[in-house]
């Protein structure tokens, strides 16, 4: 539930009035018959500055598209199956080595969403020989770039260096690939820059109204409708980057790429003494998916409050990069979206609008069939003016085809930047890794000039015509749905409507697997031995009420506020939490109260409408939320984590902020959630717990233990999750306070 209050202040200016026409003169009499006639006005000559100039130069005659000169490729075959090409190019003294594994997000497990980028991350972290410290030394030394990353379709590593330092590559990177150390201390901080990175695309509408549409026209039974979560990336753990590394990484699976200045002479030799060592293996099959069906509109309203402009996106099923009309299609997109403000899309969007709003078109070039996507963003009352303008010209360009002037842009421009993209030895290697992933060969990369050029109208009319459809897509709008839906309603639109912060899949179920005995008595003695730092099993089964009061502050979306919150727990079944704070720009505090008395409970608040106090039940999902909040106490945690039903496990050590610590998996009996503790290894207290829940990963933090009535108690305490943050430090705490039973019973609405 937001504690935000947002104000939207809309200014509606208008002018009109038109001028009189302005009076012609009459003088009396019987018409012009017998008047002088006035001559007849004089045409002056248009000024053009630039007639009388004879210095200008004419601009270039166009040429008709042609092949582009390669230089020499070798290809060379490694004894373990690796496929090598080497680019001798001697103009500078660099040389670039590019490997490609054909591992990337493609062929991602749903339950493991994300584990090729983290095993990429991974990768340069340690190998059984160096820890990362000592990569990173080798790579500074020489002064050359080491890299890793995932694609939808590889896993990619690059090295470049100084011709002279070619070996540091040539070590490096099979090393990489071939024995990864995976160390366990790296993974939690390499996991957590993989959840804020992914927080922060799921908070910019345009990244998440894009995720929408590929969800929308694949759905969540397909590769390309999936979109990870927070729950997804914590659920990887170290063992599923080795499976994986295990599974794809073999030298079948890859090939490698050197350009730049080297000896082929020594080259082979090289390359067998390094590449060599890298173990054959099977390779397995990559995974298919049945492609859904589409036909008519579908339309999805995500709710994002406050947003003054509305991201439109329009998806339809595309083609793969080996589908024979693709250079036709590239000439018709161009036409359509991809020329920039010369395409229709934006000229249509302008003329409708008479505002400087922009639109583009794209497909996927890739392996698998992609998507065709037309995107937009305007303000919120002309959403439904520009969607309806792109619709039409996706309708015009499929019946009629691109005219002849503008095939003849399109083929111009594609072919005339189309030798920018060899600037540097590492891009031509990019190039060449590219074509012979998709099987092109390196004809591929000389004659594109030639095969755009050969696109007639026919053929781009011909293709448009079979793969635009304008009577089956689907339509995102992310926006503020207030002032959308009813322009949605007023055209007669029917449409789902999703908040912005729902996650975009279902969630996962991970079918949790048999506990390892050993880990099950790891875990149970280091419970054992955080209740003994804790103050003993005793001391906290004797307690019955707990009463907090802390203070502090809450960051949510860049603003913070103060907030004081009070919490009181009388056990089994009683918890009630009063949250005071001040919202930027309100004129006063507001206070929020939660009281939960076995079943029944009951929420107090303000109106964001009205600002009145409200009362209201908290039933169903509410009071299953309340009964884990009471179970994950965290002063009495521990004492949970004894019960049979808790499922205790060791799952491996972590270092956060520099001090080690060994995790605990402890399972909920109230949901299938799994909490983690993070027990510190010299004190034994508990200095982190986490959980996933719906898509998110709540992780409260605890810090300067003090004891208090021969209790160990954390006074300051952070928590993060969902989008907010919130700081707090403990004012008073009692492990026996008196409690007034009447702050449970459900007051009246004032």
């Amino acid at each position: 539930m937001s504690m935000r209050k947002l104000l939207v202040i809309s200014v509606l200016l208008a002018c009109g009035g038109k001028p009189p026409a302005p009076t012609v003169p009459m003088l009396p009499g019987d018409g012009d018959s017998h008047v002088v006639k006035p001559p007849p006005p004089k045409t002056v000559a248009a000024s053009d500055p630039w007639s009388a100039r004879n210095d200008l130069i004419a601009p270039p005659t166009p040429v008709s598209p042609a092949a582009i000169a390669l230089p020499k490729i070798e290809e060379i075959k490694l004894a373990n199956g690796l496929t090598v090409y080497a680019i001798k190019n001697d103009r500078l003294p660099v040389v670039s080595v590019q490997l490609a594994v054909r591992a990337g997000r493609m062929h991602e497990p749903r339950a493991r969403l994300g584990v090729s980028g983290l095993t990429a991350d991974m990768l340069v972290q340690g190998t059984q020989r160096r820890d990362f410290a000592a990569i990173r030394k080798a790579v500074d030394f020489v002064g050359g770039t080491l890299r890793a990353e995932a694609t939808y379709e590889a896993t990619m590593l690059s090295c470049s260096v100084l011709a002279r330092s070619l070996t540091t590559c040539l070590e490096l990177l099979p090393e990489l690939v071939s024995q990864p150390a995976f160390p366990a201390t790296a993974l939690p901080r390499l996991r957590e820059l993989a959840v804020a990175d992914m927080r922060q695309r799921l908070d910019d509408a345009s990244l998440v109204a894009t995720a929408h549409a590929s969800n929308l026209l694949w759905g969540n039974e397909h590769v390309r409708g999936w979109v990870g979560d927070e729950a997804t990336l914590a659920a990887i753990s170290r063992e599923d980057l080795v499976a994986w590394h295990r599974a794809w990484f073999v030298p079948g699976n890859a090939l490698l790429v050197i350009t730049g200045d080297f000896d082929p002479k020594r080259l082979r030799g090289d390359l067998e003494r390094t590449f060599g060592a890298w173990r054959k293996g099977p390779v397995p099959p990559a995974p298919t998916y049945g492609e859904p069906g589409l036909s008519g509109s579908r339309i999805r309203l995500i709710d994002k409050p406050g947003l003054a402009q509305t991201h439109i996106r329009i998806a339809q099923f595309g083609i793969k990069h080996d589908d024979a009309r693709f250079f036709d299609t590239l000439v018709w997109n161009y036409a359509l979206g991809g020329g920039g403000t010369a395409s229709r899309l934006t000229r249509g969007l302008r003329l409708d609008t008479n505002k400087a709003y922009g639109a583009s078109s794209t497909f996927d070039r890739n392996l698998d069939r992609g998507a065709f996507l037309a995107s937009s963003i305007t303000r919120n009352a002309d959403a439904v003016i520009a969607a309806k303008r792109m619709l039409a010209e996706i309708a015009k360009l499929a019946a009629e085809g691109p005219t002849p002037d503008e095939v003849a842009a399109a083929i111009a421009n594609l072919t005339g930047g189309y030798g920018l993209r060899f600037q540097s030895v590492t891009d031509f290697g990019a190039a060449v890794i590219g074509a012979e992933l998709h099987g092109f060969g390196q004809q591929y990369l000389a004659n594109f000039p030639v095969a755009v050029g050969a696109v007639t109208v026919e053929d781009a009319k011909k293709a448009a015509a079979t793969i635009l459809d304008p009577k089956a897509y689907v339509m995102v709008l992310v926006g503020d749905a207030k002032d959308l839906e009813p322009l949605l309603k007023k055209e007669g639109w029917r449409y789902e409507k999703i908040a912005f912060t729902d996650p975009i899949n279902p969630p996962v179920k991970h079918v949790e697997g048999p506990v390892d005995p050993k880990a099950a008595a790891a875990g149970a003695k280091l419970i054992d031995e955080a209740l003994a730092a804790k103050g003993g099993k005793a001391t906290l089964a004797a307690v019955k009420a707990i009463s907090i009061v802390a203070t502090g502050a809450t960051l949510m979306q860049s603003q913070t506020m103060p907030v004081q919150i009070s919490r009181t727990l009388v056990l089994p079944d009683k918890m009630r939490i009063d949250a005071t704070f001040k919202p930027p720009g309100a004129p006063k505090e507001v206070t929020v109260s939660v009281a939960i008395a076995g079943t029944k409970g009951w929420q107090r608040g303000n109106d964001p409408k009205t600002n009145e106090v409200v009362v209201a039940d908290v039933t169903g999902a509410g009071l299953a939320t309340a009964d884990f909040e009471r179970w994950r106490e965290p002063e009495l945690i521990l004492l949970k984590a004894t019960e049979p039903a808790a499922k205790t496990a060791l799952v491996g050590d972590e270092t956060i902020g520099g001090n080690a610590y060994s995790v605990v998996k402890v399972r909920s009996p109230f949901t299938d959630v799994d909490v983690l503790l993070y027990i510190d290894k010299k004190t034994k207290l508990i200095g982190r717990m986490s959980y996933r829940d719906s898509g998110s990963t709540e992780v409260d933090d605890f810090l300067d233990y003090r004891t208090v009535g021969g209790i160990k108690v954390a006074h300051k305490r952070t928590s993060t999750g969902a989008g907010r943050s919130t700081t707090l430090e403990i004012k008073s705490i009692d492990f026996a306070p008196k409690i007034d039973p009447a702050m449970f019973d459900k007051p009246a609405a004032k």
